[in-house]
């Protein structure tokens, strides 16, 4: 199969838009579908190649362990539909405990910076505002002040590992530059603890660095997801949705 010509499957061809958004029932997003359909006879043989993104895998089913209120919330219509489990638990793949010796340095500059970020037929402009959507949406639950709380402590992971996603995604030379970091640790430097890390006098690291701990979970998703993307036909599969160009932004410690 070396020669083969190989069509972006949707979840490349359009990674803002997950399978559940009403983008793929017209327009655009329907006809590539059809396209896609039409073109991949062997599902499996291509689901080897380009494993389905988190945008295009089904529901996790969530654990026993998660709070009633997390899982009145998945089902709840007030949830937007990008946010998704990517784990039973909710929890990190990664320990904070993990950042320790060599570490790769990334800036919170990539969370505060203001960005179009396109999700289904929704847009963005940061981290921040998808933060604050859901936090909006939470808000609507009959929950009491601490019980606010208490869910959202539970569900900011998530909610910051899906909001990484789209914001990542819309570009590929970012995600180029995160599949070099393969098994690097990461930490994200940040003034907000939760989010990130600081150095302290001793050179030690006080932070719980959420964000990096997302980063690296993304990481380790996408690198399956996009391994063979340089064998995509973009003649056969149309304009792709982001351009390559020389782009660094990380820097090792």
């Amino acid at each position: 199969m070396a020669d083969e010509k190989y069509l972006a499957p949707p979840w490349i061809k359009y990674p803002y838009a997950p399978k559940e958004s009403s983008f793929w029932k017209d327009g655009s997003g329907a006809e590539y579908l059809i396209k896609y359909k039409e073109y991949v006879k062997d599902t499996d043989d291509y689901d080897e190649m380009f494993p389905k993104a988190i945008t295009f895998t089904g529901q996790v089913t969530p654990s026993d362990n998660l709070s009633d209120n997390f899982k009145n919330y998945l089902k709840s219509p007030k949830k937007p539909l990008f946010i998704k489990l990517w784990t039973p638990d909710a929890k990190p793949k990664y320990n904070p405990e993990y950042v320790k010796g060599k570490y790769t340095i990334m800036y919170d500059t990539i969370f505060t910076e203001k960005k179009h970020i396109p999700v289904g037929k929704d847009h963005f402009h940061s981290i921040g505002e998808i933060i604050t959507l859901v936090k909006e949406s939470i808000k609507q639950l009959d929950l009491t002040e601490n019980e606010y709380e208490q869910l959202w402590d539970e569900i900011k992971y998530t909610v910051y590992l899906n909001a990484l996603y789209y914001k990542l995604t819309d570009d590929i030379n970012l995600i180029k530059e995160i599949i070099k970091m393969e098994g690097r640790i990461i930490a994200c430097y940040s003034d907000n603890l939760e989010f990130g890390v600081q150095e302290k006098d001793d050179d030690t690291l006080v932070g719980d660095n959420l964000m990096g701990l997302a980063m690296m979970e993304f990481r380790d998703h996408i690198i399956d997801v996009y391994r063979h993307y340089e064998d995509i036909d973009w003649d056969l599969s149309g304009k792709p949705h982001s351009v390559e160009m020389c782009r660094c932004l990380l820097h090792n410690h």
